[in-house]
């Protein structure tokens, strides 16, 4: 038996309109489940972003003592200096550490008002040859018992913590959205079978007139489709918001540390064609399932 088009538009929407509130919930669940998804996706990204940004430019802190002697310090620099693996070193003076010391407490008064060059220590930058993060801490730990330094901060230390908390908030958000979407399908699946069974009467005299399981098929299964496209359009929707109001609070604040969050339009429309597929298979499985259960009952 033939397949129309106008008959299956036709046999979609009547499917849709006899069950507004189970298309509605159905809907609303798929978006839900691949919000979640996209979240996660974004985080993903932008730690992505804020290692590569990382990988060319890991440096540590070496942190003088106080009461350091010049020779202690000059001990120091030269020991960077004929180091061959130091690509650079620069010598922060107390002056220097208290203004980024008055930009990062630019709005709390108190805290500067209790604190003057004198307090704080110098301090030397160090950019090592090779970027990765193991080699980088080895290097470091070398001019940590040296005469005159207090101690040795890595940016690998904050790069690892971001990452296991990034990595924790992806993972969490990734099952919270795989089980959504199982919740969306079991929906899909319902939803699906109560279409059926609305129809039966129909559906059983479209089979004695000999149309095929396909024929009857088509209808509800782009019915299931149809509604997993929509959540996941409402979904891409949340995420261009979530990434609008990241990008925003970056800019506002001038966090450029975490620029990498503040997705670009290449990678939103990566993000977007993946829920696009994911609401797709989503309505496909399950109103497949439905379809296909209650033809071999």
């Amino acid at each position: 038996m033939a397949v129309r088009v106008d008959y299956i538009v036709k046999e979609t929407a009547l499917n849709i309109i006899r069950n507004p509130s189970l298309s509605i919930a159905t809907v609303l669940t798929v978006a839900v489940s691949l919000s979640l998804l996209g979240a996660a996706l974004v985080i993903q990204q932008g730690v992505s972003g804020l290692n590569t940004r990382f990988k060319d430019d890991v440096e540590f802190i070496i942190w003088i003592n106080n009461d350091a002697s010049d020779d202690q310090i000059s001990s120091v620099e030269r020991a960077l200096a004929e180091s061959p693996v130091v690509k650079s070193a620069v010598f922060i003076t107390r002056e220097q550490t208290f203004a980024e010391f008055e930009e990062y407490f630019a709005e709390s008064p108190e805290v500067l008002a209790a604190v003057t060059p004198e307090d704080l220590p110098t301090s030397f930058r160090v950019v090592p040859v090779n970027p990765d993060l193991s080699v980088v801490e080895q290097l470091g730990r070398q001019f940590t018992p040296l005469p005159g330094v207090r101690q040795v901060d890595f940016a690998g230390d904050y790069i690892r913590r971001l990452n296991q908390f990034s990595s924790a908030a992806s993972i969490t958000m990734t099952v919270a959205a795989l089980a959504s979407g199982l919740a969306s399908s079991l929906l899909m699946y319902n939803t699906i079978r109560t279409a059926l069974f609305a129809r039966r009467r129909e559906v059983e005299v479209m089979r004695l007139v000999g149309a095929t399981n396909w024929f009857i098929r088509i209808p509800f299964m782009l019915e299931g489709l149809l509604q997993g496209l929509v959540g996941a359009i409402f979904s891409a929707g949340a995420v261009l918001a979530l990434n609008r109001v990241v990008g925003g609070a970056v800019k506002g604040a001038d966090f450029r540390l975490f620029d990498s969050f503040a997705l670009e339009s290449g990678q939103l429309w990566v993000i977007t064609g993946i829920l696009l597929a994911a609401g797709a298979l989503i309505g496909a499985v399950g109103s497949g399932v439905a379809v296909t259960r209650y033809l071999e009952a």
